[in-house]
């Protein structure tokens, strides 16, 4: 490994044992896949980075390279590909954490994960002054167990987040299957962090008997707010006129990848009907087009082309791709919309509510009062799209309306979601495991 080899400090001769200061507990964040591509789970965790580094944390990121499935256009360093699976590559730093790569297989089987998990026992086993928390975020299966006994027999303290409604068999045989699959695997952990009452009654229920600890993910209020100062309002504006949006027109915003869980292709439906009465508004979906690098998606990525094509509008449709500055196209944008089927807690919803946005969602799978209370912080309506379309011209008709519903959703997530609390959370409960994991060394 290089340069993140950390080597124990022996404290002075005769110093007295109250004076030496705690040992730093290092974390490992870490995914098959973290940046520049990631999911919901990669990205708040990232947001996370700045705030345990400030509490403490010796915070460190080890990754892999994307299946071919999950890449993106931000994901474009062609140097990774042509470097042999188990390749160490070139390290950085992001966020101020160090952050570590290795070359993953570019498809799913057994030599990727054999691979991904020799190298996290690899990097948690490096020399280190305190106690060692590895924080798994995604992509966990029983087949991981071997490697999880291995780390826990090692000192290391295993967490796992469970940030979205697992999925779940319809057929009898295959439930039972599942949901011993799950026991076995989760109840390997330390314990299982998760951002949804609804995921932790759901463990409960299949038999999940380890800790699980509820956090909230939290939003960070300095960056996601409504436009104050007269730059944010500049960069609004900017945002606006780089996209050809007019002053006046109204943009309704989504954000995450363009795939069938999220329900593009709905919103665009309702989009399409809203045109009739409403011509001045824009479509504008900020993540990547998963649709347009998945060999799977392919037919429905030609669907969601078809659809804006068709609309007679075309122009007033936008991909952003992956960006890092979400804050500012919110306050770009009138009104948010999420038509994902399956959830935890999305923080693309809080988020916006953050930014004064009056927000609509439909039901999905996993979904729970940590978003707040529906028809009160915001707007519940079906997933279908003559009810989407229904739903954004009464937000547009009545603007003392979709005021309230902004100003509602705003003071819940300032009065209950903090991003500064979850990360008193964590960085307690890190500590703890950390040093409950220590002793079995």
């Amino acid at each position: 490994m290089r340069g993140l080899h950390h080597h124990a400090k022996q404290p002075a001769g005769g110093r007295p044992i109250s004076s030496i200061q705690p040992k730093r507990t290092r974390l490992w964040l870490t995914s098959p896949h973290f940046y520049p591509t990631y999911g919901g789970a990669q990205n708040r965790y990232r947001s996370y980075i700045p705030g345990l580094l400030e509490r403490g944390l010796d915070v460190r990121v080890m990754t892999g390279t994307p299946q071919i499935q999950e890449r993106s256009e931000a994901d474009a360093d062609k140097s990774w590909y042509e470097a042999a699976p188990g390749t160490w590559l070139s390290p950085i730093t992001l966020d101020g954490a160090p952050l570590e790569r290795i070359r993953l297989p570019d498809s799913k089987s057994r030599t990727r994960t054999q691979i991904y998990y020799d190298a996290l026992l690899e990097v948690c086993q490096q020399p280190a002054e305190g106690p060692i928390v590895a924080q798994l975020l995604t992509n966990m299966r029983p087949q991981a167990l071997p490697w999880l006994r291995r780390l826990k027999a090692s000192g290391v303290a295993t967490v796992y987040s469970v940030s979205q409604f697992p999925t779940w068999q319809q057929k009898p045989f295959k439930r039972i299957f599942r949901k011993r699959g799950y026991q076995r695997v989760y109840n390997s952990f330390d314990a299982l962090v998760t951002n949804s009452q609804a995921i932790e009654v759901f463990l409960r229920e299949i038999g999940v008997t380890t800790r699980i600890e509820y956090i909230p993910n939290g939003v960070n209020l300095q960056r996601f707010h409504p436009p104050q100062s007269a730059a944010e309002q500049q960069a609004r504006a900017a945002l606006r006129a780089r996209f050809g949006i007019p002053e006046g027109h109204k943009v309704i915003v989504s954000v995450g990848a363009i795939m069938p869980r999220k329900g593009p292709d709905i919103l665009l439906q309702a989009w399409r009907q809203l045109l009739q009465d409403w011509p001045d508004t824009h479509v504008m979906f900020v993540g990547p087009r998963a649709d347009t690098h998945d060999p799977k998606l392919q037919q429905f990525g030609a669907d969601v082309e078809a659809l804006v094509a068709g609309s007679g509008a075309p122009e007033r449709v936008h991909f952003t791709g992956i960006v890092d500055d979400v804050d500012n196209y919110l306050r770009a944008a009138d009104l948010f919309v999420l038509a994902s089927s399956r959830e935890g807690t999305p923080n693309s919803v809080l988020e916006a509510m953050a930014t004064g946005l009056p927000c609509l969602v439909t039901p999905f799978l996993g979904i729970s009062a940590g978003i707040g209370t529906a028809d009160e912080h915001y707007q519940l309506v079906a997933r279908e799209p003559g009810a989407i379309a229904d739903a954004l011209a009464g937000m547009l008709r009545d603007e003392g309306r979709a005021q309230g519903f902004g100003e509602r959703g705003q003071r819940y997530v300032v009065e209950n979601v903090d991003q500064q609390h979850s990360l008193d959370r964590y960085a307690a409960l890190y500590l703890e495991l950390g040093e409950l994991a220590a002793q079995r060394r």
